[in-house]
C-alpha cells in the first residue's frame, strides 16, 4: 500500500471536518474522491499533504508514519498536490514556475531548468516556456500547476479539482494527459473533483464523503449504484444514466 490513512479526525474548534476517515491507495492506480461541498475532501487532502495537522489518527506513506509532517517534508518523500485555487506565480515565466517545483529536490539551477523543460515538453507546454502564465487560458494554467507538481518528482500526485472550469474538449485532453503521465512516470493519482464525467471516467476506485465522513468506496459503477451516494451527491439522473 502506497498511502494509508487510519481513523483520521480533523477538527476546527467545535467543527469536525473529517470524522474517522480510513482509506488505502495502492501503488500505480487512479483514485477519485467525491462528495458535496463541505464534505471535507480538501481538508483530507490538506492533512495528507502536510498543510493541516490531524487532530487524531495517522497517515502512512510507504509504511512510514508521516502524520503531522510539514508540507515541504511531505513533498520530499514523494507527495505533490495541486490546488482548487491555482497557485501560479504571475511574475515568473512558465518555465520558471515549473523550476520552483524542481528546486524542492534540486539545488543546481541548470539541472532544475533541464527537468522543467522535459516536463513542459511532456505536457505540450514547451512553446509557452518563456510566457507569463497570466497571459494564458485557464486550461493552460492548470497544466502549468500540474507541471510544477510533477517537477517535485512525486510518487503520489494529488489533484484538487483540476477539471473545474474546463470545457468538454479540455476535459478529454486532461484525461489523456493524466493517463499518459501516469504510465510514463509510474505515478499513483488521487483526484478530488465535482465534474462527474471526468472523475468517474478516469478513476479505478472512488471514495465518497459526506458531512466529513466516508460513506462509500468501490469502483465507479459500484459507487454510482449506492443509494446513500445517490441521496448525498450524485443524484438519480446520473445513477439512471449509468444503468441504462
Amino acid at each position: 500500500m502506497l498511502l494509508e490513512v487510519k481513523n483520521l479526525v480533523k477538527e476546527f474548534g467545535g467543527v469536525v471536518a473529517n470524522a474517522d476517515i480510513s482509506l488505502g491507495l495502492e501503488r500505480g492506480k487512479i483514485f477519485g474522491l467525491i462528495g458535496p461541498n463541505g464534505a471535507g475532501k480538501t481538508t483530507l487532502f490538506n492533512c495528507i499533504a502536510g498543510y493541516y495537522k490531524p487532530t487524531r489518527g495517522n497517515i502512512f506513506f510507504e509504511g512510514k508514519d508521516i502524520t503531522g509532517w510539514p508540507a515541504h517534508r511531505v513533498t520530499k518523500v514523494g507527495i505533490a498536490r495541486t490546488f482548487q485555487s491555482m497557485k501560479i506565480m504571475p511574475n515568473l515565466t512558465v518555465e520558471e514556475n515549473v523550476m520552483v517545483g524542481a528546486f524542492c529536490r534540486i539545488s543546481n539551477r541548470l539541472v532544475a531548468r533541464r527537468d522543467a523543460q522535459e516536463i513542459l515538453k511532456l505536457l505540450n507546454l514547451a512553446e509557452e516556456a518563456n510566457v507569463l502564465p497570466t497571459e494564458l487560458p485557464i486550461a493552460t494554467q492548470k497544466r502549468i500547476e500540474l507541471a510544477r507538481a510533477l517537477a517535485t518528482r512525486p510518487k503520489l500526485l494529488m489533484l484538487d479539482e483540476i477539471a473545474a472550469g474546463l470545457n468538454p474538449l479540455e476535459i478529454k485532453e486532461i484525461v489523456q494527459t493524466l493517463l499518459r503521465i501516469k504510465e510514463e512516470r509510474g505515478l499513483t493519482l488521487f483526484l478530488t473533483e465535482h465534474v462527474m464525467e471526468f472523475i468517474m471516467t478516469i478513476s479505478e476506485v472512488v471514495t465518497v464523503m459526506a458531512a466529513g465522513r466516508k460513506i462509500a468506496e468501490g469502483s465507479p459503477e459500484e459507487v454510482a449504484r449506492e443509494e446513500k451516494v445517490v441521496e448525498a451527491y450524485l443524484g438519480e439522473r446520473y445513477a439512471k444514466g449509468k444503468s441504462d
